[in-house]
Parts: C-alpha cells; sequence; structure tokens
C-alpha cells in the first residue's frame, strides 16, 4: 500500500531530479547570450578588418602597374604606332582589373597615349558621345605634335580582343597632360602619387589618380584612373546585412565614397572644371552615417560605436585607411544591431522550443520511472519485517 509519505517524497525525488535539467537549460541560454555579445563584438571587428583588406586589394594592382610600366626603358616607342607589346600589356591589364577605368602616359614634351576600358553599360555613355562603335570594348587616345609644332588628337577603338573597329579623325588638341593634376606631383617625386578627387578630362566625371614619373627621352608620367562611381559600387557590394552601410569620410567630415551611386552622383561635382573639392557629409542626408560620424567626432578616435536611431539601435566601427590608398581617410561601417542579432536570436528561440520540448517529452516518462522505483523500494521494506516475523 502507498501512503501519503510515500507520495510526497515520490514529488520530492522528483522534483529533485528536473532541477539538473533546468539549470541546464538556464546555463545554455546564457551561454548563447554571452556568445552573442562577443559574437557581435568579433564580427564588427573581423568586418572592418576584411573591408580594409579589400581596399587594399583594390588599390594594390593599380600601384603594381603603374609602378612597374613607369620603369619600362624607352615607352613612347613601346605604345607608338599600336606596338604590339605595350598595347596588350595595357589591354590585358584593363580586362584583368575591372577597378581600373583607364591608363595612359603624358610626356614631357606635351603628347598623351591612354587606354580608356568603355565596355558594358557603365561605357555607353562614354561611346555614345566619341561616336565609337557598340562592340568597342576598349578606346585609346592619342595627341601627337606635328612638324610645323601643332598638337592635334584622335580616337582608336578596339574590340574586347584588341582589334581596332573603328577611328576618328585628327582634329586639334584640347587637351594638355602637363596641366592635369596627376602631372606634376608625380613628376617631381620617385614614388607613386595619389591624387586628390578632380574631374576626369576623357568623361567629365570625378576620380582619382595613380601616377609616377619616368625617366625616358622624353621623360613624363604614366598614370591609372579609379573612378568615384566605381569605388561607391565597390562599397555597395560590402554589405554585411540588409540593412548594414559602408562608406569612406574624412576626417573633416567630407565623403569620399558612399554605396549609392545615384544619390553621390547628385552631390558629385561634374562639367568642366578641374578641380572637384569634396562635398561635406551631411550633404547626403543620411542619419546611418551621420551617426556613425557623430559618435566618432565624440570620442576623435577609430573604434567601435553603438548608437540609436530613430528608435533603433546601429553598431559601428571607424578604421582608418592607410594613406597609401587615401589620405586622411577612415572607413565608416554601420549596421542594425538587430540584424547583427537575428540569427543568434533565432537560434536561442529554437534551442528553447527544443528544450521545452524535450522536457514536455520526457518528464512524464521520468516521473513514471521514479514513480515506478519508490514503489518498488517501499514494497521490499513491507516485505522484509514480513519475513524476520515468520522465522
Amino acid at each position: 500500500m502507498v501512503t501519503w509519505q510515500s507520495q510526497r517524497s515520490r514529488s520530492n525525488v522528483a522534483s529533485k531530479s528536473v532541477w539538473p535539467a533546468y539549470f541546464a537549460i538556464i546555463a545554455l541560454l546564457v551561454l548563447i547570450v554571452l556568445a552573442l555579445a562577443g559574437g557581435i563584438i568579433w564580427y564588427n571587428m573581423e568586418t572592418g578588418a576584411k573591408i580594409s583588406e579589400r581596399i587594399k586589394l583594390l588599390y594594390d594592382p593599380m600601384y603594381a602597374i603603374v609602378g612597374i610600366a613607369s620603369q619600362a626603358p624607352d615607352i613612347k616607342t613601346l605604345l607608338t604606332d599600336d606596338g604590339p607589346a605595350g598595347m596588350q600589356m595595357l589591354l590585358r591589364a584593363l580586362r584583368f582589373y575591372p577597378q581600373i577605368l583607364a591608363l595612359y602616359v603624358g610626356f614631357d614634351d606635351g603628347d598623351l597615349f591612354s587606354v580608356n576600358h568603355i565596355a558594358g553599360e557603365a561605357g555607353a555613355r562614354f561611346r555614345n558621345f566619341y561616336g565609337a562603335p557598340e562592340n568597342a570594348a576598349f578606346a585609346s587616345r592619342r595627341i601627337t605634335s606635328g612638324s610645323n609644332g601643332a598638337r592635334v588628337e584622335y580616337w582608336v577603338f578596339f574590340d574586347d580582343s584588341g582589334v581596332e573597329v573603328g577611328h576618328t579623325d585628327p582634329a586639334p588638341a584640347t587637351l594638355d597632360p602637363r596641366q592635369r593634376p596627376w602631372y606634376g606631383p608625380a613628376l617631381h617625386s620617385t614614388h607613386v602619387e595619389l591624387s586628390d578627387l578632380y574631374i576626369f578630362a576623357q568623361n567629365n566625371e570625378p576620380g582619382f589618380t595613380l601616377s609616377r614619373s619616368f625617366q625616358a627621352n622624353p621623360p613624363g608620367v604614366f598614370g591609372a584612373d579609379l573612378a568615384a562611381m566605381d569605388l561607391s559600387d565597390f562599397l555597395d557590394k560590402q554589405r554585411i546585412t540588409p540593412g548594414s552601410l559602408s562608406f569612406i569620410f574624412t576626417r573633416a567630415g567630407e565623403i569620399v565614397a558612399y554605396p549609392d551611386q545615384a544619390r553621390m552622383a547628385t552631390i558629385l561635382p561634374h562639367g568642366d572644371q578641374t578641380t572637384a573639392p569634396l562635398p561635406q557629409l551631411s550633404v547626403l542626408k543620411d542619419p546611418v552615417a551621420a551617426g556613425l560620424f557623430a559618435a566618432y567626432r565624440e570620442s576623435s578616435t577609430p573604434g567601435n560605436f553603438v548608437y540609436r536611431l530613430a528608435g533603433r539601435r546601429y553598431i559601428g566601427r571607424v578604421v582608418e585607411i592607410p594613406a597609401r590608398y587615401g589620405r586622411d581617410q577612415l572607413l565608416g561601417i554601420a549596421a542594425p544591431l538587430d540584424e547583427i542579432e537575428q540569427p543568434v536570436i533565432e537560434l536561442r528561440n529554437q534551442t528553447l522550443l527544443y528544450s521545452i520540448a524535450f522536457l514536455a517529452f520526457t518528464l512524464p516518462l521520468y516521473v513514471t520511472l521514479i514513480v515506478f522505483w519508490i514503489d518498488r523500494r517501499l514494497e521490499r521494506g513491507h516485505s522484509s519485517p514480513r519475513a524476520t516475523e515468520d522465522d
């Protein structure tokens, strides 16, 4: 017979046996929360490092091409008259590194040889402006001086395999490479120089140039162009969450690159002017970028920042860009905290759900086994005195 005391002892034993399972679930949830906090910090730092590394990979090939090409012993001979070695070298570089808009050589006598990448939708405006064939992938600009000293220019168009598909008639030259922003600083330097933002002559759009001087007969400067719009497109591909933002800015609050090309196109200068001052970040009217810049300006040091915007918390990171890739420039990365937490929150909820389901399934079975074990113990306890009395 099972007494009230035996039922109570059974419930006590069962409840004590369940507590370890509860403690295990609580410990698991606490562990997930700690992992979430540490994961957010690690993820933010790791993302900043990865994007910084990709920026280096964007610029380093250009540095290498400019540095190596400027060491050619007689670069003018290599490029004139469609020299196969020099021309194929430039075309190969433009095919392999799509971030390079143009490669060119400006000489001290005013001559110029350039090759522009004009394939695809990005080059459609260029092809239409210069009347290039639709299948043209490259456009080469030649500026030379005649025997009478008059400078003339013409364009030669090539398909993707390097075969000529058209050209323009010679016309009076309108460009002097010696007056361009990329020429003078490199001419008086022995290193690859990165220009400030300015307006490209070939398409009247803003960008940056890496250039280096060379000593030949005649001497000159070799350059490579990176369009500001291509830099914006690069940042647009670096999204870590749907609502994240990556942008490049200066310590003074000027915007260098932003992932929205359309918005950048409206605030960047275009036209005939040579120089192009960087617009202020505030002109973008992007509260996420402005919030991260405000948090950075408050501390004046790069690092991690958490700030609130319209009832939503954001986590951001500001990383210094080496001067080699942009003087006085910083990389800003911001993402909504809930978008980073979402995968871990889903994992936590699934773990809790599975744990509750496991307890709901196993607890009745466990209690039944405990009750059965107690009954057996009690039956043995009652039968033992009777056996003693019989003896």
